[in-house]
């Protein structure tokens, strides 16, 4: 178990299979074939593409037409963590600019945060952010890139270190922990030292005994439900990069997009493709293939015999290998 492994040395990683990394896949095959004259993409030449054009390092984070024409007027076909209607509005009200808003707006899309009412708080403060209130700079310098709202576990162990007195980095992160594991016993006690430190600190700083309270206060209010920065930003490339192809090779994704949806979402996926201004060729034993095309003019999306129930690989092979047919 990761509690027994992490006091060895020992890193746990989560390795995520998601349906958009599939779309993502697909999306970049009908890229090469439409847009740079690749025959048979291999899974090489994919992955090339996504090393020179969307890896995190590569890709333009603050492109202003990504941002406007998918997070403000509201594209989602195939967006990954926005195919909820509540997250598209959320979204929609709070019109995020780069990483950090979007991985905010992700991470206040939980039962908690919207019981408490930070969707609305946070589109305020986003709207207004002169009259946002810092107790002091240092907390200004944590919390002024979420509109001074603890938003973040990492928030939480960086107040912690940088107000405390001889708190470090490591028992800031001991904080977060305890904070969010709720703990009794043992663990009460190691809080109790933490505070102790935590309050001289402050108040060697200028802050009165009762604002390190109420701020100690508010760390155990939101560690209820802080989220993990570096998941959210993680998730939230992803969600851009989703974004990116979208935008820049609307065809592409919505063809990857209409293959990898469910049927049981299917029908919902082929009106936002047509509500795009796509057309939807119906299936044609001689034109359709095993999977999503494009027309030569990118206006239309070609439905393949794949979305026949009951039509296996055996049967379409066969039905492929012997066209055209006269009826």
């Amino acid at each position: 178990n990761v509690r027994h492994l992490e006091p060895m040395g020992f890193i746990k990683f989560d390795i995520l299979g998601l349906a958009s990394l599939r779309m993502m896949e697909d999306a970049i095959r009908h890229v090469l074939t439409r847009h740079e004259g690749f025959e048979n993409p291999t899974f090489d030449d994919i992955r090339n593409f996504y090393e020179e054009r969307l890896h995190p390092e590569k890709i333009d984070l603050d492109d202003r037409e990504v941002w406007e024409n998918v997070f403000h007027e509201g594209k989602w076909a195939g967006i990954f963590q926005f195919t909820e209607g509540g997250a598209q509005s959320f979204c929609k009200n709070a019109r995020p600019n780069n990483i950090t808003d979007l991985a905010a707006i992700t991470s206040i899309y939980r039962p908690g945060p919207l019981s408490a009412g930070v969707d609305k708080m946070y589109v305020g403060a986003k709207e207004n952010p002169e009259d946002v209130e810092y107790l002091n700079d240092l907390v200004r310098e944590v919390t002024e890139e979420t509109y001074g709202f603890l938003i973040f576990q990492e928030q939480i162990a960086m107040l912690a270190h940088k107000l405390g007195k001889d708190l470090s980095l490591d028992d800031g992160n001991k904080l977060r922990k305890l904070l969010t594991k709720k703990g009794t016993g043992s663990a009460q006690s190691e809080m109790d030292k933490i505070y102790d430190k935590f309050k001289r600190g402050c108040v060697e700083k200028g802050m009165k005994q009762h604002e390190a309270k109420e701020l100690w206060e508010k760390f155990e209010y939101f560690s209820g439900y802080g989220f993990n920065k570096s998941h959210a930003v993680s998730y939230c490339v992803l969600s851009y990069q989703c974004a990116y192809l979208l935008n820049y090779y609307p065809e592409c994704w919505l063809a990857a997009f209409l293959d990898k949806e469910p049927d049981k979402r299917k029908e919902r996926a082929i009106n936002v493709a047509k509500s795009y201004g796509y057309r939807i060729e119906p299936l044609n034993v001689n034109t359709s293939g095993v999977r999503w095309e494009i027309s030569e003019d990118g206006k239309t999306l070609i439905q393949p015999l794949s979305s026949i129930k009951g039509l296996g690989s055996t049967a379409i092979a066969q039905i492929i290998n012997n066209r055209p047919f006269s009826t």
